[in-house]
């Protein structure tokens, strides 16, 4: 994953968090630096071993899903090449 990527996700996450934790902390709230906060996280995020395993997960289960796309893809040829006849 690029770390624009994580960047991007670190930031949605903590848009969808904001409101309620400003909510219950509005001075502590306007005291944080948001785009400290996000590079923080991913620097963090970054060095995570947990993060690494799962996205080293997440490209094998994108390899099966692609590969499945794959078999399909022949199945319907097939299917349509016997349907052809």
């Amino acid at each position: 994953m690029s770390m624009i990527l994580l960047r991007d996700l670190v930031e949605q996450q903590l848009d969808a968090s904001w409101p309620e934790f400003a909510d219950r902390h509005p001075h502590l709230a306007a005291a944080i630096d948001r785009t400290r906060l996000v590079e923080t996280t991913v620097q963090s995020l970054a060095d995570d071993p947990a993060l690494q395993a799962a996205l080293r997960e997440a490209d094998v289960d994108q390899a099966t899903l692609t590969a499945a796309a794959r078999v399909v893809g022949l199945i319907e040829r097939a299917i349509a090449a016997a349907l052809r006849v």
